[in-house]
């Protein structure tokens, strides 16, 4: 639709003003502007009428300012006043168009951007053309920003559903079980309700400590701030830890939650300075408020609980012959294609044949024997626990069993928790006496002492069996 433009002017400056149309006139064949001016009333119109008609109907006014414009009553006091009462309540756009030159510094119009560059009035442009086309321009710029929608406010249903809380899920994980002293990582990750999020990128990478089963989740409700436009924004989280079996004893990051997407993995090292079941703490704050928290619990061992590798030695076997046995042995057997052909070839006699070399063989073999029991004295960490005489076990524990009971434990012990961040008081006995029984038969298989495994595990399906009951 064109915008109504209306030409206040002296009409000691019709030329001037006729010359300006015509610059103008691009603008209305594309339909971007309607001019008016008092030559438009027709013949028996009541001309003050139809000038205030169409003053108080125009979005666009220019005032063509010389000093027969400012002289005029008419043009000072009735039409420039009119227009800038409507520029005030953003009606219309006043456009001051300097023609002559004049002193205008303290009219009413004063504070407005006047036409062409620099206020320099039209007569005085060498080409008064190129005065007028850049007048043009710039009131096609105006049209064209006054004719732009106006951003329309964001609709009830809109703002309402933003500012209804979304669900978000807070994943943590640090491994069930650490080594004192020793660096662990703890990770944090803020993600969407149908996300896997972070069990889901641990599955993935089979470097990191923490497995998918350890992850602890808790939903909570967000609501994100609205941008300049009404957008909503990603929210700036920050992650508390409270550790204080742990260094350093409290850590803090901030971490980005995007609006519609998981957040970034948050890690924290953090070092066990006891041995024992052990609890961190995670809090999310904002906008200076606590929002949430999660604990994790984990337990912890010595170094020297640890199970100790054994040194890998080349172990040689080295049979020997005494004379004078009867039975046959290993040696003599292994020699006695030799033996054969060195009956067959007279002259050479066996190099075990001499006493001497008998029993120099047979020392050689007692040292051998007595270096490599050293050996296994030396790097055994500690001698197997003697299991009492009596009959064996039917079938004693073995890995797989270990981690059988173990991811059974872990299940029943998550579904026990209620979804809720510390688990029932009556159940807190089970749990602790699961998790130190299955680090205790960890320990006890990895030292082979299979009966003593065998007993703690027992307590740990015992615990287990406690925790389906209730």
């Amino acid at each position: 639709m064109p915008l109504a433009v209306f030409y206040s002017y002296s009409h000691n400056d019709e030329l001037l003003r006729n010359q300006l149309e015509m610059h103008l006139a691009l603008l209305e064949r594309n339909g971007l502007i309607l001019p008016w001016h008092d030559r438009c009333i027709g013949a028996g119109d009541e001309w003050g009428e139809q000038i205030d008609e169409h003053l108080q109907e125009a979005q666009i006014v220019l005032l063509l300012i010389s000093p027969d414009f400012l002289a005029s009553r008419y043009c000072f006091d009735i039409e420039m006043k009119a227009a800038l009462d409507r520029h005030a309540r953003r009606k219309a756009i006043v456009i001051p168009i300097i023609l002559r030159p004049c002193d205008w510094s303290g009219a009413p119009f004063a504070h407005l951007q006047a036409l062409p560059r620099d206020a320099k009035a039209v007569a005085l442009w060498p080409n008064q053309d190129e005065a007028f086309a850049e007048i043009a321009k710039a009131i096609r710029e105006t049209v064209v920003r006054f004719q732009q929608p106006a951003p329309q406010p964001p609709r009830f249903a809109d703002l309402a559903d933003q500012l209804t809380p979304k669900p978000r899920v807070l994943d943590a994980a640090m491994p069930s079980h650490i080594v004192k002293d020793r660096a662990t990582e703890l990770l944090v990750l803020i993600r969407l309700p149908d996300s896997k999020g972070l069990a889901g990128i641990l599955q993935a990478d089979d470097e990191a400590e923490a497995r998918p089963e350890d992850v602890r989740s808790k939903q909570f409700d967000v609501t994100f701030p609205q941008g300049p436009t009404g957008a909503p924004q990603p929210l700036k989280v920050a992650v508390e830890l409270t550790s204080p079996d742990f260094s350093p004893p409290s850590q803090r990051k901030n971490i980005f939650v995007p609006v519609n997407a998981d957040s970034e993995v948050c890690p924290f090292l953090l070092t066990p300075a006891r041995t024992g079941p052990l609890v961190v703490t995670i809090e999310l704050v904002w906008e200076d408020a606590e929002r949430g928290y999660r604990r994790l619990r984990t337990n912890c061992v010595s170094e020297a609980e640890l199970p100790a590798g054994k040194p890998v030695m080349n172990v040689v076997q080295l049979p020997v012959g005494v004379a004078g046995d009867d039975a046959p042995t290993a040696f003599a057997q292994r020699r006695a294609p030799a033996a054969a052909s060195e009956a067959a070839a007279p002259g050479k006699a066996s190099f075990i044949s001499s006493p001497a070399l008998k029993v120099a063989a047979l020392v050689i073999c007692v040292l051998t024997a007595g270096t490599l029991f050293y050996q296994q004295q030396r790097y055994t960490p500690s001698p197997p626990i003697p299991t009492p005489a009596g009959p064996v076990a039917p079938s004693s524990p073995s890995s797989a069993d270990l981690e059988s009971a173990a991811i059974e434990f872990n299940k029943v012990r998550q579904s026990s928790a209620d979804g809720e961040f510390a688990v029932k008081p009556e159940l807190a006995a089970a749990i602790k006496s699961g998790q130190e029984n299955l680090a205790a038969a960890r320990v006890a298989l990895a030292k082979g002492n299979k009966q003593q495994a065998e007993q703690h595990l027992k307590l740990v399906r015992l615990a287990t069996e406690r925790l389906k009951k209730n």
